[in-house]
């Protein structure tokens, strides 16, 4: 090879080096940054929250050390009120269990219009008018003429239970947080003495009936309810098919301050208190069931098979004599003693007069219906104006007695 050639071989193999200098040093240089994140400015989402994990019905709680009581602070702790006489107290869960066919929902259509009203249910005193929230998860439509047949039978005015006995025809969801939640803002927002759930079994649909733990879960959420304003919360549920225990999960049994478990067959009911947490149980409460039409006028325009129906009241005849209350003797000596021999007193006129002995118009109305379901006053009016006397039957036991 000529001299030429040996330096243009020199050249190439210099050329070659640098470009494997080269090289290297671009593959041993620091990686492009990598594009700016569009997110970059998104905060991470929440941490789940260990008291709400597995539970969307609790919420969190404070916390334990803020919660110790002493001794003294124990003492002045205020046991519940009752609600509904020896049946219903002001901030407890309850549930009254019955199988089919049972009358259960026409009790708790008698225990609302009592409570929203202030109306003692027969012997059963309400101390105070409640608003009343009725969900009725199983439908709504059959509630009308049950409502306005016990305020017929009982001398109320249908228009009183505005702004006091509200309906919600759809159920609340005890395993969704976000009816739970509705459910406790509603309960503050009317101020509600008692929530009424018919039935349990459409108001946990999701959760497993015969599932302890999903039940207990539920127990918890209606719980959340009653806290929210310490009002009472009522679950109607049903009966196994066979023998008088509540269906499904056991957890209610237990979970509930009020286990009140209810026969009936052929218009004659009974309520068993099968606990009471802190109140004397394992006491009876005998009721019948009383068939009614709802007048044309609360009604208009509707068939008299839309208009009958049934409405609960206390069955004295499987009482002893000694339920005929004080009030009730009052008021009937006061109609015997002032009544015109023609003519009768109506349910203002009594009330006007017993009001003048300290009688509230509430236990007057009550009064007046045992007496007349007893047979002792009769009504010689009409049903849109009722006019009352003594039947011949009283008089004479009360002749008797004078």
């Amino acid at each position: 090879m000529d001299r030429a050639g040996e330096r243009m071989t020199t050249h190439l193999d210099d050329v070659a080096q640098r470009r494997a200098e080269l090289a290297a040093q671009l593959y041993s240089a620091q990686p492009a940054p990598e594009p700016a994140d569009p997110y970059s400015d998104v905060p991470p989402p929440d941490e789940p929250d260990e008291n709400t994990t597995g539970n969307p019905a609790r919420s969190t709680r404070p916390p334990l050390r803020s919660q110790l009581l002493t001794v003294s602070e124990l003492a002045r702790l205020k046991p519940p009120t009752a609600l509904v006489g020896e049946l219903l107290f002001r901030g407890t869960l309850a549930q009254l269990s019955a199988a089919a066919g049972s009358y259960k929902s026409f009790a708790a259509v008698a225990i609302a219009c009592a409570v929203a009203l202030g109306h003692d249910l027969d012997d059963h005193r309400v101390p105070a008018a409640e608003n009343v929230v009725y969900c009725a998860a199983e439908g709504a439509s059959s509630l009308l003429p049950r409502i306005l047949a016990w305020c017929e039978l009982n001398g109320a005015d249908p228009k009183d239970l505005d702004g006091r006995l509200f309906i919600l025809p759809a159920p609340i969801q005890l395993g969704s947080a976000l009816d739970v939640t509705e459910a406790q803002a509603l309960a503050r927002d009317i101020n509600a003495g008692l929530v009424i759930l018919d039935t349990r079994s459409k108001v946990t649909i999701g959760l497993d009936e015969n599932s302890n733990t999903e039940q207990a879960r539920a127990v918890a959420a209606a719980e959340r309810i009653v806290e929210a304003n310490q009002c009472a919360v009522l679950v109607i549920h049903h009966n196994g098919r066979s023998g008088t225990s509540p269906r499904g999960a056991t957890a209610w049994d237990g979970g509930v301050w009020s286990d009140l478990r209810m026969e009936g067959a052929d218009l004659i009911a009974r309520i068993h208190c099968h606990k009471h947490k802190d109140a004397p149980s394992q006491c009876d409460h005998h009721f019948r069931l009383v068939a009614h039409t709802v007048s044309e006028d609360l009604m208009p325009g509707t068939s008299t098979a839309v208009r009958n129906t049934l409405v609960l009241v206390q069955n004295h005849g499987w009482t002893n004599a000694a339920t005929q209350t004080g009030s009730d003797t009052r008021v009937l000596d006061l109609v015997w003693t002032t009544a015109p021999p023609e003519g009768g007193l109506t349910g203002p006129q009594i009330v006007d007069l017993a009001k003048e002995q300290g009688i509230a118009k509430s236990t007057v109305y009550g009064a007046v219906n045992r007496l007349v379901r007893a047979g002792k006053l009769k009504n010689t009016g009409t049903e849109k104006r009722a006019r009352y006397v003594v039947s011949a039957a009283a008089v004479a036991e009360l002749e008797q007695q004078s």
